[in-house]
């Protein structure tokens, strides 16, 4: 964990269309990550969600943990908005709570691995294991992320 910054991050608010699932799902094909992916672009939800902050920038919020990374736990496909209860039909929003944060940046490559494979070094750090507070975790996709064969992305994981 030593080798990753840690960052001080205010509140913020993410709106988008969200689902529960766990690792163990998603690691056997039984996951609901790809369908949420696909249905965010194919329905065009980045270009529904209101009041957004930066709107080229898509955020993948982690909350609700049942526990650790093995139990359920909510994911939610959206972006950063001006808090408003505004909410369009079909979506939800979530909090991002302020606190501490560690900041990992993925490898250059396609999107069907690099997440992936960054998460399970973050899920093997036993170090970080010890400090993660699992009440959220995000992920930030900018213009590093346009090409989906060589993007790149942050991932912010929550520290006590």
């Amino acid at each position: 964990m030593s080798n990753h910054p840690k960052e001080n991050i205010g509140e913020k608010q993410i709106t988008g269309i969200s689902a529960i699932t766990k690792n163990a799902d998603e690691m056997n094909g039984k996951g609901k990550i790809p369908e949420l992916w696909q249905r965010f672009f194919t329905e065009g939800i980045l270009e529904k969600i209101p009041s957004k902050k930066d709107p080229h920038h898509i955020i993948v919020v982690y909350t609700d943990f049942e526990s650790d990374e093995t139990g359920n736990y909510r994911i939610l496909i959206g972006a950063e908005t001006e808090k408003t209860n505004e909410i369009p039909s079909g979506m939800t929003k979530t909090m991002i709570p302020s606190g501490s944060y560690t900041k990992h940046t993925t490898e250059t490559g396609s999107f069907a691995t690099i997440g992936i494979n960054a998460w399970q070094k973050i899920w093997a750090d036993g170090e970080l294991k010890k400090q993660r507070n699992y009440k959220a975790d995000f992920e930030v996709y900018d213009e590093r992320s346009a090409n989906p064969e060589s993007a790149q992305f942050d991932i912010y994981v929550g520290v006590k």
